[in-house]
């Protein structure tokens, strides 16, 4: 079982199994690591939301999703970088929590690849008029079932499209088991692994 392997007192492998977890999170939308909780700064106050994971480079560390530029997320990245994330599997009972440092994407390769792998309803989103965030006086539906959709508009909507990278500096590691809570922290600046205390 995936459990037992954190029981395991390699921490090398731990670390490799939760990079591994995460990788699959982008895999399938019924994965729990599919769904991240996504931290930025705005005005001193930590913001918090789900995002969906699209890209995860186990070597290098590295978390992507996609947002639309006019996002308040958006803005807050480039006024502070330090984000944080969150994960967690209530199968596996394991949270991991990762500091890390943000860049935004928007008309580079990487921003190019991001568009060209999502499907026509995801791109369809960044189509509105209406910057995310904007108070309405009624809910504002957008039909992401159309097939029939103009270049003009996909053109449009590529305007609005980003994909921001997330460079993870740390992550802190925890497995609630009844055998006894463990945790751990992975430290990338400064190469090094150690257990915590609960």
């Amino acid at each position: 079982m995936l459990k037992d392997v954190f029981l395991d007192t390699d921490l090398s492998q731990i670390e490799s199994h939760c990079w591994d977890l995460l990788y699959k999170g982008v895999m399938s939308y019924k994965n729990p690591f599919h769904y991240g909780i996504f931290t930025s700064t705005y005005d001193a106050f930590p913001e918090s939301r789900t995002v969906i994971l699209r890209s995860v480079d186990t070597v290098q560390k590295i978390i992507r999703f996609n947002t639309d530029i006019r996002s308040p997320k958006f803005q807050q990245i480039q006024e502070n970088p330090n984000v944080c994330w969150l994960f967690y599997d209530p199968d596996l009972r394991i949270q991991l929590r990762c500091k890390a440092l943000a860049t935004v994407h928007i008309q580079d390769e990487i921003a190019a690849e991001g568009w060209h792998q999502i499907r026509l309803n995801a791109k369809l989103t960044y189509a509105s008029e209406i910057a995310p965030g904007s108070l309405l006086d009624a809910p504002g539906l957008v039909d992401l079932n159309r097939t029939d959709v103009a270049a003009v508009e996909l053109d449009e909507a590529r305007k609005n499209f980003s994909i921001i990278q997330t460079q993870v500096l740390s992550m802190d590691w925890s497995f609630l088991h009844y055998k006894g809570n463990r945790r751990a922290f992975f430290d990338y600046k400064k190469q090094t692994q150690s257990w915590m205390q609960t």
